[in-house]
């Protein structure tokens, strides 16, 4: 599935975003018509994360670098006596096809089917990695926390992929199940249990002294925006040891989970609001 202008609906998206830069200085609005241009997927993809902030209750200026250049996050956001910055990244519908097997489509249920299989549960997830450890360096050196807003127009890789159980493997990395052996017997003792060495662990790493350290601190937490759909989804999570800590009221209606360290029992636990998973 291609992303165009002759569906209305997007048609609307990038007049109201137009209509929103046209307050700003004229060459956000250029730098942004420039992209649409060159990469339709990604000029949406902050058109709907800035309506999404808005929505939200947030006042959204344009922050991008007047030339053009990458440098800085998209958004500067306030709300409150509060403010902070959100930079938007795309996964491409084709990123998104190759990372999951999941063909997008139009066609009847059987067809959808048919270009279901085979599928990469993992996909996602993947991809949310890759694009976060790009962005460190653009979240550095700022005076407010940083959020990354990670969008896709692809539906289903997105109705799959951002469920919090995926959503999980995130914050803790690759989980395994494990069991505890009695060597002498040949034989496993006690429950099963998850063990993680935090492979593709957005903000945490192996330590060697503390076992667990902490990886891009200067990106406070992601959100993860499924924008094909309507209505569209989102999920948020936090860096557990951020340079900036973001405060997860800000964003009213968007669910934000968090991965908590207990040192002495070697445990991870990920919460979301309402809930804990071990």
């Amino acid at each position: 599935m291609t992303l165009t202008l002759s569906n209305p609906y997007w048609t609307a998206l990038a007049d109201e975003h137009r209509q929103w830069l046209s307050r700003f200085n004229s060459q956000y609005r250029k730098n942004w018509e420039r992209m649409l241009n060159a990469d339709i997927e990604a000029a949406l993809c902050e058109a709907s994360v800035r309506r999404r902030l808005e929505d939200c209750g947030v006042t959204v200026d344009p922050n991008e670098s007047l030339t053009g250049t990458c440098g800085s996050p998209d958004f500067r956001c306030v709300r409150g006596d509060s403010h902070f910055y959100v930079d938007a990244t795309c996964i491409e519908i084709t990123t998104a096809e190759v990372r999951t097997g999941i063909r997008e489509t139009t066609g009847t249920r059987k067809e959808w089917k048919l270009e279901f299989a085979p599928y990469n549960i993992m996909g996602m997830t993947d991809a949310v990695f890759a694009e976060c450890k790009g962005k460190a360096a653009q979240c550095a050196n700022l005076d407010g926390p940083a959020l990354v807003a990670v969008g896709t127009f692809h539906s289903t890789a997105a109705i799959f992929g951002f469920k919090k159980v995926l959503v999980n493997y995130i914050l803790s990395g690759e989980i395994k199940m494990a069991w505890d052996i009695e060597i002498s017997a040949g034989q496993r003792i006690g429950t099963a249990y998850h063990t993680t060495a935090l492979r593709k662990a957005a903000f945490l790493r192996p330590d060697h002294y503390q076992e667990i350290g902490y990886a891009r601190s200067s990106i406070s937490g992601l959100l993860l925006c499924g924008l094909g759909t309507l209505p569209g989804q989102c999920l948020g999570v936090l860096h557990p040891n951020p340079a900036r800590p973001f405060a997860p009221a800000l964003l009213p209606g968007i669910e934000i989970g968090e991965v908590q360290i207990d040192v002495a029992s070697k445990q991870l636990r990920v919460r979301w609001p309402g809930a804990m998973i071990d």
